[in-house]
């Protein structure tokens, strides 16, 4: 798959994840630059597995977003 198609289906997965981000109230607190600086990672090493489906992407990035974000909370 080329990158243009890539880059297409990671700011279409990137949308659908922000919407539920920006209203997550275990999300919303942190920065809005952190957020979707850490999305974007997550989404962009999602796709690198093979995964094309943008919504497995944005709930796979959502899921790890959580994750990182309560772990470094616990510290």
């Amino acid at each position: 798959m080329d990158q243009q198609m890539q880059d297409a289906i990671v700011s279409v997965a990137f949308d659908k994840a922000w919407r539920f981000v920006e209203k997550d109230p275990l999300l919303a607190h942190n920065r809005k630059t952190v957020l979707h600086s850490r999305l974007c990672t997550f989404l962009e090493s999602s796709i690198k597995t093979g995964e094309r489906d943008t919504l497995n992407l944005a709930n796979e990035a959502i899921r790890n977003l959580r994750a990182e974000l309560a772990r470094s909370t616990e510290q």
